[in-house]
């Protein structure tokens, strides 16, 4: 079972979470949280405030480092036990510092314990500093190193050196040990194992810049000088810390540059054992509003990217990754999420997901559900988009967008016996464009089905891009009553993806106007005495709030929580941060959930982002 966590966790990395400290002001020195996709681009978490908070020894927790424990199932939180901002300065912080290491403890990376201390450095010790951790796979237990300032008898003043120590938990420890030596003072070491050859990268704290050595094992005397030019010549850094992307063979080493105070800058390379690096201009990477001092950077599940979004994000996005034009619906007791897989040059995927939610915050990927690029939809090739769902007597019904092969886009539906699939397209399409010239319907697009149950149990789809249209879904709920088809008149500025809800008696009408791929994309609202309209056109609904980087705000569904006056709207916005993506913003989006409300006149109130 161990050896089964293991294997999934390494196959399916999908983020990257940094736990990172943001410098000597009063609350500077504490655990800071951020989240990456891409490993360059990153969004602080939990509001920019930290996460974690230490009250032991010095009441500070710097240089943070996370480390994931492959055999319990667990991660632990280590951190240097110092606060400069209490005064005491740095000379003191070198000779009579702690010589503790604080550590936290945790299944999930949410629920922390409590932290504790544990008195690591030799005696005589002036401190401990950025400790980090490794897991050794020979000897099933973690290396655990740090620097210290020590003087020996031979010695005429203190040196900073490295020392290390052994454990399976982070409680008991093998006795401390030298661990790395120079002519210089060193510090700050990480080490990256890759393919049986470990990397280790130290901040040489005479010359103020980064050395790199390799060796065959963890052993502290299997290690070589490797030369790395462009490290040798980067002065003014500190903090190294090294990880894999997870979609490619390509390394990721972040330096801070402590000299000029602007926090972390990253080099890449796709060949650890050259040495050589690249440093990144400004244009390809953004770390965020606050400033990241010294920290660890550990990569992570799609899971993990849910529980770290649910707890600590900014109380929009919902699903990790890149995900639009999501239909909200609730079937039991679980939430269900059906999105449009997004990412794709010119909305080109393929594939349909569906994500499940017990309260609304943490989802969970039920996988694929649907690929047009395979034989589950006969008439389809690609262009997956804006799918809807509905339930009616023991199934499940999902209306979704596809391309033919001649590129005219067209309606399908598929059946299931459960929300999460496995789900059965039909041969054919259920709306396009000849059955539209055919009924002399308006249309730019078959696109962008939304479902309405009206109280007497019939059921009509809506869609339309351009203009919009109705269709009362016949009793099998993939065929249509055709003469009920009509075009719907009063939808101001209609660009796609229209809704309606009933409430009060009226009829709520809400639609996505201009481009997806404009950051003034967003929903109108309007009301209507029938179903059929015509619809009086109120206001919008949800815009744009570029001071929160929520651009490009649109194509939706709402929903209404069964049995109460409850109402949710799920929608996409610009994938965050928005330096991300340079161009192509309209296929490059994310899912987040509001709550949507009624004013006192009985009209939808505008959403407040």
């Amino acid at each position: 079972m161990e050896g089964e966590w293991i294997l999934t966790q390494q196959k399916s990395y999908s983020g990257y979470v940094m736990a990172h400290f943001i410098g000597e002001q009063p609350d500077g020195e504490q655990v800071y949280f951020a989240y990456s996709e891409d490993g360059l681009h990153w969004k602080d978490l939990n509001g920019g405030l930290p996460v974690l908070r230490s009250g032991l020894g010095e009441k500070g927790a710097r240089d943070p480092f996370l480390v994931r424990d492959p055999k319990a199932a667990k991660f632990y939180l280590i951190a240097t036990d110092l606060r400069i901002a209490s005064g005491k300065g740095w000379a003191t912080a070198v000779q009579a510092g702690s010589r503790d290491m604080i550590v936290w403890e945790s299944a999930d990376l949410v629920n922390w314990s409590s932290p504790w201390a544990v008195t690591l450095a030799v005696p005589g010790a002036g401190c401990l500093w950025a400790p980090e951790a490794v897991f050794d796979e020979a000897s099933g237990d973690f290396l655990v190193f740090w620097a210290s300032a020590t003087q020996e008898q031979h010695e005429t003043e203190r040196k900073h050196k490295i020392y290390s120590a052994r454990t399976k938990d982070f409680r008991s420890f093998t006795p401390a040990e030298k661990y790395i030596e120079r002519d210089n003072h060193i510090i700050d070491t990480t080490i990256l194992l890759h393919n049986g050859v470990c990397f280790r990268y130290s901040k040489d704290e005479t010359t103020k810049n980064i050395r790199v050595e390799q060796g065959a094992s963890l052993d502290k005397d299997a290690f070589v000088p490797l030369f790395a030019p462009v490290l040798e010549e980067l002065t003014g850094v500190e903090g190294p810390e090294i990880f894999k992307f997870n979609d490619r063979e390509e390394w990721c080493l972040i330096v801070d540059r402590f000299a000029t105070g602007k926090g972390y800058l990253p080099l890449v390379t796709t060949d650890l054992a050259s040495g050589e690096f690249r440093v990144l201009d400004d244009e390809e990477f953004d770390m965020g509003k606050s400033k990241k001092r010294h920290g660890g950077v550990l990569p992570i599940t799609r899971d993990e990217c849910s529980r770290l979004l649910a707890a600590f994000g900014d109380g929009h996005q919902v699903l990790p990754g890149q995900f639009a034009d999501p239909d909200l619906a609730k079937f039991g007791d679980r939430y269900y999420l059906y999105p449009t897989t997004d990412g794709f040059t010119k909305w080109s995927g393929t594939q349909f997901h569906v994500f499940s939610s017990a309260d609304l915050k943490l989802w969970r990927d039920e996988g694929i559900i649907l690929d047009l690029a395979t034989d589950d939809v006969p008439w389809a090739v690609g262009s997956a988009w804006a799918p809807c769902i509905a339930a009616r007597n023991g199934k499940y019904y999902y209306y979704f967008c596809g391309k033919r092969p001649d590129g005219k886009s067209a309606i399908g539906a598929a059946v299931s016996e459960s929300p999460v699939g496995p789900f059965r397209a039909e041969p054919q399409p259920l709306i396009t464009m000849e059955l539209l010239e055919r009924l002399a319907i308006t249309m730019g697009q078959a696109i962008d089905p939304s479902i309405f149950v009206e109280e007497d149990g019939s059921v009509y789809l809506l869609f339309g891009n351009s203009h919009a249209a109705i269709v009362r879904l016949n009793e099998d709920m993939v065929s249509i009553a055709e003469e009920t088809m009509r075009n719907l008149e009063g939808l101001f500025d209609f660009r796609e993806a229209v809704t309606v809800l009933k409430r009060g008696g009226l009829y709520h009408f809400t639609w996505s106007c201009d481009d997806t791929g404009s950051e003034d994309y967003h929903i109108n609202y309007g009301t209507a005495e029938e179903l059929y309209g015509p619809v009086a056109y109120r206001y919008p609904v949800l815009v744009k709030n570029k001071a929160k980087d929520m651009l490009g705000t649109g194509h939706h569904s709402i929903f209404q929580e069964p049995g109460t006056d409850k109402y949710w709207i799920a929608y996409h916005r610009f994938v965050t941060p928005l330096t991300r993506f340079a161009e192509g913003k309209g296929f490059h989006r994310e899912v987040c959930i509001d709550p949507l409300d009624f004013g006192p006149d009985g009209l939808m109130a505008p959403v407040k982002l």
